[in-house]
């Protein structure tokens, strides 16, 4: 399978890594020599300096035998414009753009996207997908992280050890008989700065961040075990009302009747857009650094602090002073990704990296077969998989202990007809299953053979 990445920056560059080490014939494109030559020592794929958008270089790209093209620039309309190039011309099958001016992606204009106007297969809104994954964590306080699988049947959570955990120095062989539904998969610990697939004899240890699968019906004792018991935010406060902050107060007004919300942010021509724009959410014209807001805002009674300007300082900052006013949470957007692991060390509660959601969105749209979800996890660290099994699958009537599995990976979860049974050695996968697996991205390509996705 060949394909194109128009883009050299962090994503375009990750996700030319990820699909090269699957073995995907890859050429990225980009107008920046510098980046070029940065792509050219680090991968191998191929590189080409030049404008994504022209003819010439995406016949130069042998675009003609491509499969899949990815957009990715900084520029909204070369994005756009050079789908339908590759559309036009030379007829790529799937086309993926990423679109983050908020004009472009109104319900009015939706018709712009159809095969006979600008035909992009699928648009990523990088704000959009960042402000539901932080919408996500509203519903489970204490969780880092969580996911949606199998129609929202499964829950993938996100929590870290803390001194006051109930659960540590005790073996998974042991957890998985105390709380038979809480804690009934956990499928990867990060420890320091390692990461590793478990088995029964592994034992918890305070500062261990965990990731498990669990049934959505027993979220709540799930995180009761870990020493969680705080009920959802009623209240919420967001710094920054730009498109990351004004769509997540939309998803909390369309979505969350229970939960009232505030933006503070520094621009006031923004600030007259947003309380043009927004029907329940109060708009407070400020600086979120400044005290006064804070204590306008009544921060030690706020149950959710979301910093997510565009300056990390900021944010980091405002998280800061909001959890020494009594914040109970802070949700921190960081571009940055080297300053992630500094910051759990420091009081801030839960990270967001908008680049390594944007490059999981774009990668769960690229894979092929039957993958229903697909979601990286850290800094390289793996994948999990939402898929489906079919008659050709290695999987199909057989069960766990009758496959050989490639190394670290780890079955979590199966939906079947409705229900949800987690596995055990003698789980027979059937036709129609839905699946949940966590890999090791060094594993990723034999588990896609295994379920018939690769030729």
């Amino acid at each position: 399978m060949k394909s194109i990445v128009c883009g050299a920056g962090v994503v375009g560059s990750s996700i030319a890594e990820q699909l090269s080490k699957e073995g995907l014939d890859v050429t990225v494109i980009d107008r920046s020599e510098e980046l070029i030559k940065k792509i050219n020592e680090k991968l191998d794929v191929k590189a080409i300096v030049g404008h994504g958008s022209n003819p010439s270089v995406l016949k130069q790209a042998n675009a003609s035998e491509c499969d899949i093209f990815i957009a990715v620039t900084q520029y909204d309309e070369v994005n756009m414009v050079a789908c339908q190039i590759a559309h036009t011309i030379f007829e790529i099958p799937t086309k993926i753009a990423r679109i983050r001016q908020q004009d472009y992606l109104l319900e009015n204009w939706s018709n712009l996207y159809r095969k006979n106007h600008l035909p992009i297969d699928d648009i990523i809104s990088p704000e959009i997908e960042v402000a539901k994954a932080i919408s996500r964590r509203l519903h489970a306080p204490g969780a880092f992280d969580i996911l949606e699988l199998a129609d929202d049947k499964i829950k993938l959570i996100g929590i870290k050890c803390e001194k006051n955990c109930p659960i540590v120095n005790k073996s998974l062989r042991q957890l998985s008989k105390d709380y038979p539904e809480a804690l009934t998969n956990i499928m990867l610990i990060i420890r320091k700065d390692k990461h590793f697939v478990p088995n029964s004899k592994t034992e918890l240890l305070i500062g261990d961040q965990v990731y498990l699968v669990v049934e959505t019906s027993h979220v709540n004792k799930t995180m009761s075990a870990f020493g969680h018991n705080e009920k959802e935010s009623s209240n919420v406060i967001i710094v920054g009302g730009g498109n990351i902050g004004y769509s997540l107060a939309k998803i909390i007004e369309d979505e969350d009747n229970s939960v009232t919300a505030k933006i503070i942010e520094l621009n006031e021509d923004r600030s007259n857009w947003l309380a043009s724009n927004l029907k329940n959410t109060t708009v407070i014209n400020g600086d979120a650094l400044e005290n006064e807001i804070l204590e306008e805002v009544n921060i030690s009674s706020v149950g959710s602090f979301i910093s997510v300007t565009n300056d990390d300082e900021v944010n980091v900052l405002s998280s800061l002073l909001a959890k020494r006013g009594g914040s109970h949470e802070c949700i921190t957007l960081i571009n940055n990704s080297s300053y992630i692991s500094l910051l759990s060390n420091i009081g801030i509660d839960i990270t967001i990296d908008p680049r390594a959601i944007t490059i999981s969105t774009i990668l769960r749209k690229v894979r092929r077969g039957r993958i229903r979800s697909l979601y990286s996890i850290g800094e390289d660290f793996g994948e999990v998989i939402e898929a489906e099994i079919n008659e050709t699958s290695t999987f199909a009537n057989k069960s766990i202990k009758d496959i050989a599995l490639p190394k670290n990976v780890r079955v979590g979860a199966v939906l079947r007809d409705g229900k949800v049974i987690i596995p055990n050695s003698d789980t027979i996968f059937k036709k129609n299953d839905d699946v949940v697996f966590y890999s090791e991205k060094s594993s990723i390509k034999n588990l896609e053979k295994l379920l018939a996705l690769l030729p």
